[in-house]
C-alpha cells in the first residue's frame, strides 16, 4: 500500500513560538541588538472609528516586525482635542503581541481630533512608542469606516435601516465579540448553536453501525489527522466556535458569526507561556512548545488577528460589512481539511474560489459556468446544512440532489437517460478526475516522520509522510446513501484485502437502491489494540516528537487501555461530488463499453466485472431463463429488455445463481394464488411480465 505525508497548513492552531535553548536565545538577542529598531513597528487602530462621545472605544496596538516572543508590558496615553491627557500611561491587556485597552469617551468631552500613544516592551526589553490620531464625534455620520448612506441626498447623514437589510449594520458603533451580533440575531445564533458546525456532532441516521449522536467531538476519528480532540487545539483553528471547539458543549456567545459572514475577518488563539510542553524528539533535541490559553473548562480564547487583515481594518468595519456566505467563506475551512490545501476532500481547494470551467462548471465564473455559491446547492435553512457523503457521520438536512436543478431525464438521448435513471450516478460521467486544481493526499504514513519548520505556527513539528497526486481517476463503488464509519470504542475487522475499512459505502449491485459513484480512497496506518479496537492516538505527541508509538501509548493512557497493539493498514472511501465538468467532456459510449457485453476491467472507465455487471446465472447468459435461446447483440438485448413498456429491472438478469426459495414452494405460491403448474421458462416469464423481482421468490448468497 502507499503511505503519505501530513500537510501542515490546517494544523496551525498552536500559537507563539518555541522557547529557544540558551544558545539560540543568545544568538537571537545578538541579532536583535545589531538590528535597528526600524525593524520593529506598531500597528494601531481604534474601534469604532470615528469614536462616539459617551460610547466605549477599544484601542488596539499590535507589535510588528522583529520583536522577541510576546509583549511584556504595554501602556497607553490618550489626549483629547485640546491636548489634555485624560488617560496617562495606563496598563493595556496583552494577548501575545497585541495589546488592547477599552475606554468610554466621557459625555462632557469635546469632539475633534484626539491622539493616543502606545508604548510596547517585549521580554528582551525592546521598546517602541507610536502615536496615532482618531476622530471623536457627537453622532454617527455617513462618512465613517465601513460605508455610509446609499442616498447622498437624504440629508440625514445616517445609514438607512430599510431596503437592503445589511445596510442596518452601518449603525454599529462598537464590536464586543459575538454578543454584538447576537443582540439583534438571537434566533439565528440559537439555530447556529444547534448546528453540526457548532456542535461537531449530531444524529447519524445514515450511518448503519452508529446509533445516536457522533462526530469529531464525540468518538470521531479519521485516516488523516486521526483524533481531533487530542490535538491540543490544532484541529480547532478554522471552526466557527469562538472558544475553539473545546470538549464541553458550546454556548450562545461561542457562535463566531464573522467566520462565515465576513471573508476579511481573521482570528488567532491567544498563546499562554504557562501552557507549555517540553519533549525530546526523534532527533534527540529537547524542545518546548507553547499552546493556547485555556480556562478551567478547557475553553480557548480567540482574538482578531489584525496582522492577517488589511492595514487599518477594525472589527467595527467588519461588523458593518457582513455578507452572506461566499465560496471563500466556506473554503476558508473546507479547502484545508485534513491538514492543507486540497489535502482531504480531493474535489476542492482554496483556488476553488475561482475555478476554471474544467475544474468546476458549477462554480466557475468563466463563460459557460454557472458561478454558483456553495449555498446554492447546500442550502442552509436555519443554519442546518445538507451534504453528508460517505465518510461523514452526521446528517442534519437533506442531501443536495442533481434533480434539484436538473430534470430526471436531462439528456436528449434515451439511452443516456436510462443510465441516469438507473444505476449510474451523474458524477460518474461528469467528474472524470479529481484533484484538478491541486494535488490531493492519497495516503499517509505516520512511521515516516517529516520535519516541517513552519508547522505549529512556526514552532516546527513532525508530520507523517504523505503521497499527494493531482488529476486522479476515481475508483467506483455502489452507494445506497448509507455507510459504515468507524467510531472510537467499536471493534473492527479486516476485509478480504487485509485492510481495515474506517469508512465504506453501503450498497450492492442492482439492489434497487444503490448507484455507482466515484470515490477517493485514502490509505493510512492506525494502531489496532488487542481488543480489536482502534486506538485514538494523542496526535499532538506525534507532531511534537515524531514518535508515533509515543502518541499511541499516550492515547492508550488517556483512554484507560492496557495491553498491546499492532499497526494495521486502514482506508476510507470518500464521495467525489464537486468538480463537475462541462457536458462536452462526458465520455462517449466506447470509453466504457466494447459492445461485447463483457467489457474487461481496465479497458474502459468503469470496472464492470468488479461492480458485478458480469455476474449472471448460466440460464440468463444463454437466454433460456425466460424463453428459448435467441441471438441478439449486446446493445439490441438492452434495447429489447431494459427500455420501453414492460422493461425489466437490471437485477432480473444481473444477479448470482439463486441459492433457494424464500419459503417452501407450496407456501410461497399460495401467497399470491393457488398452486399452479408452470414449467421451466414459462414460470419465470409469467412472473417477470408482472414486474416481480427475483428476490421476491429466491434467496441469493
Amino acid at each position: 500500500m502507499k503511505h503519505v505525508l501530513l500537510s501542515v497548513t490546517a494544523l496551525t492552531l498552536l500559537t507563539g513560538t518555541a522557547l529557544a535553548d540558551d544558545h539560540d536565545r543568545e544568538s537571537s538577542y545578538r541579532y536583535s541588538s545589531e538590528s535597528s529598531s526600524y525593524s520593529r513597528g506598531i500597528e494601531m487602530s481604534v474601534n469604532p472609528s470615528p469614536a462616539l462621545v459617551g460610547s466605549e472605544v477599544r484601542f488596539v496596538c499590535t507589535a510588528t516586525g522583529n520583536w522577541e516572543d510576546s509583549l511584556e508590558r504595554a501602556r497607553i496615553t490618550i489626549s483629547n482635542a485640546a491636548d489634555d491627557k485624560i488617560v496617562e500611561k495606563r496598563r493595556m491587556d496583552i494577548h501575545d503581541r497585541t495589546a488592547t485597552y477599552d475606554f468610554t469617551i466621557p459625555t462632557d468631552e469635546m469632539t475633534g481630533e484626539w491622539d493616543f500613544r502606545c508604548s510596547l516592551t517585549d521580554d528582551e526589553e525592546h521598546r517602541e512608542r507610536k502615536t496615532s490620531q482618531f476622530t471623536v464625534t457627537a453622532s454617527v455620520t455617513g462618512g465613517g469606516s465601513g460605508g455610509g448612506t446609499d442616498d447622498p441626498d437624504s440629508g440625514t447623514g445616517a445609514p438607512p435601516t430599510t431596503g437592503n437589510p445589511l445596510n442596518a449594520h452601518q449603525s454599529i458603533q462598537s464590536y464586543d465579540g459575538p454578543s454584538t451580533c447576537i443582540a439583534c440575531h438571537e434566533l439565528e445564533a440559537q439555530d447556529m448553536l444547534e448546528s453540526l458546525h457548532m456542535q461537531w456532532s449530531g444524529p447519524t441516521p445514515d450511518v448503519t453501525n452508529i446509533s445516536g449522536d457522533d462526530g469529531k467531538a464525540v468518538n470521531g476519528i479519521n485516516t488523516f489527522c486521526s483524533y481531533a480532540m487530542s490535538s491540543k487545539g490544532a484541529c480547532f483553528s478554522c471552526h466557527v466556535r469562538a472558544d475553539g471547539n473545546a470538549p464541553h458543549a458550546p454556548e450562545l456567545n461561542d457562535v463566531d458569526c464573522m467566520m462565515c459572514h465576513n471573508d476579511t475577518y481573521q482570528r488567532t488563539f491567544v498563546s499562554d507561556p504557562n501552557n507549555i510542553e517540553t519533549v525530546v524528539n526523534i532527533d534527540g533535541e529537547t524542545k518546548t512548545y507553547v499552546f493556547g490559553k485555556v480556562d478551567a473548562e478547557g475553553n480557548y480564547t480567540t482574538v482578531p488577528d489584525f496582522s492577517k487583515m488589511p492595514a487599518g481594518t477594525t472589527m467595527v468595519e467588519l461588523a458593518r460589512n457582513v455578507h452572506l456566505p461566499t465560496r471563500k467563506s466556506c473554503l476558508r475551512c473546507h479547502a484545508k481539511a485534513g491538514g492543507g490545501d486540497w489535502t482531504k476532500r480531493g474535489d476542492m481547494g482554496l483556488n476553488t474560489v475561482a475555478p476554471t470551467l474544467v475544474e468546476d462548471v458549477h462554480m466557475s465564473a468563466e463563460a459557460g459556468g454557472a458561478d454558483l455559491t456553495c449555498s446554492a446547492c447546500h442550502a442552509a435553512e436555519n443554519h442546518k446544512v445538507g451534504g453528508r457523503g460517505i465518510d461523514l457521520r452526521q446528517t442534519e438536512a437533506a442531501n443536495p440532489q442533481c434533480t434539484d436543478c436538473h430534470s430526471a431525464g436531462p439528456h436528449s438521448n434515451s439511452t443516456l437517460n436510462r443510465h441516469a435513471a438507473g444505476q449510474v450516478s451523474c458524477q460518474v460521467c461528469h467528474i472524470r478526475e479529481f484533484g484538478k486544481g491541486g494535488a490531493t493526499e492519497m495516503s499517509r504514513d505516520w512511521l515516516k516522520p517529516v520535519w516541517n519548520a513552519g508547522f505549529c505556527s512556526g514552532q516546527g513539528g513532525f508530520v507523517g509522510e504523505e503521497i499527494k497526486v493531482a488529476n486522479v481517476k476515481p475508483e467506483y463503488v455502489w452507494f445506497d446513501g448509507t455507510s459504515e464509519v468507524y467510531s472510537i470504542g467499536q471493534t473492527i475487522q479486516a476485509d478480504e484485502r487485509g485492510v481495515y475499512p474506517m469508512a465504506n459505502a453501503n450498497g450492492g449491485a442492482f439492489d434497487g437502491n444503490s448507484k455507482i459513484v466515484p470515490i477517493k480512497r485514502h490509505y493510512s496506518i492506525m494502531p489496532l489494540h488487542e481488543s480489536g479496537q482502534i486506538v485514538a492516538p494523542a496526535i499532538m505527541w506525534m507532531f511534537m516528537t515524531g514518535d508515533f508509538d509515543q502518541a499511541v501509548q499516550k492515547g492508550m493512557e488517556e483512554q484507560g487501555m492496557t495491553g498491546s497493539y499492532q499497526l494495521v493498514d486502514v482506508d476510507a472511501e470518500m464521495l467525489i461530488s464537486h468538480g463537475v465538468e462541462p457536458a462536452s467532456m462526458a465520455p462517449s459510449c466506447t470509453e466504457c463499453h466494447d459492445y461485447s457485453g463483457e467489457t474487461p476491467d481496465g479497458s474502459g472507465m468503469v470496472p464492470f466485472t468488479e461492480l458485478g455487471y458480469h455476474t449472471w446465472p448460466e440460464e440468463v447468459k444463454n437466454c433460456t431463463l425466460c424463453h428459448e435461446r435467441k441471438s441478439l447483440s449486446w446493445q439490441s438485448l438492452h434495447n429489447e429488455h431494459a427500455s420501453g413498456e414492460g422493461a425489466l429491472s437490471c437485477v432480473s438478469c444481473h444477479t448470482s445463481e439463486p441459492a433457494g426459495l424464500v419459503k417452501p414452494q407450496s407456501d410461497l405460491c399460495n401467497d399470491c394464488h393457488g398452486s399452479k403448474s408452470w414449467g421451466g421458462s414459462e414460470l419465470h416469464k409469467k412472473h417477470l411480465e408482472k414486474g416481480y423481482e427475483c428476490v421476491r421468490c429466491h434467496t441469493f448468497e
